[in-house]
């Protein structure tokens, strides 16, 4: 069974090492920059995106030469009024994610200010994760056999990465099932992709 996830990427992993809990996680990152790169303003996740995943919180810089090249590009023709008002451009991050970048040229200010948001599904899936562990009350190991499912592992390669036994794997993958009402890995991995939390 594959995930959309990368290999060694795990979602709860990942929002432990970046300082995340649901709210990071729960808007997307937004940066407002101006012509030269510069970040004017930036929500807390595109504070962390900028620092953490960019690697500098002053300019909106990556190291994925085809995206620098089609966003500098694409500000040109804005600055020249001879692009259009929005542009969604693909960006590799540093740690070898997939991002979107959806941008919008705000005029009308004296200054080319552009709009910069990210869609990460990496994100996206280590927030849902974070709430289905809330919702559902799962245990720490539940919870981390959760997210090594979400990344795509089998019982057998989830209990090497948890240094447990493959059976104890299962028991721990079988009470998860249960807390959510599923009943296989691939409906599991579903459930986490599109889990919509109720209101508190």
């Amino acid at each position: 069974m594959q995930a959309t996830i990368p290999t060694g990427h795990s979602p709860f992993c990942a929002m432990q090492h970046a300082g995340l809990d649901p709210e990071d996680c729960d808007t997307k990152a937004l940066l407002i920059i101006d012509a030269d790169l510069q970040i004017r303003f930036s929500n807390r996740s595109g504070g962390i995106l900028a620092r953490e995943a960019l690697g500098s919180p002053q300019r909106f810089v990556s190291t994925d030469r085809n995206f620098a090249a089609r966003l500098q590009s694409w500000l040109r023709r804005c600055s020249k009024g001879s692009a259009g008002q929005a542009a969604r451009l693909p960006l590799a991050m540093t740690d070898g994610r997939q991002v979107a970048v959806d941008a919008v040229h705000l005029g009308g200010f004296g200054v080319d200010l552009f709009v910069l948001t990210v869609d990460d599904p990496h994100r996206m899936i280590a927030r849902n994760i974070a709430e289905i562990v809330r919702d559902f009350s799962l245990t720490t190991t539940e919870a981390r056999m959760l997210a090594l499912v979400a990344e795509g592992l089998d019982t057998i390669l989830a209990a090497k990465r948890l240094g447990i036994a493959p059976t104890t794997a299962r028991t721990h993958l079988q009470r998860v099932f249960s807390k959510t009402g599923t009943a296989r890995q691939s409906q599991l991995v579903h459930f986490v992709a599109t889990y919509v939390p109720e209101s508190h």
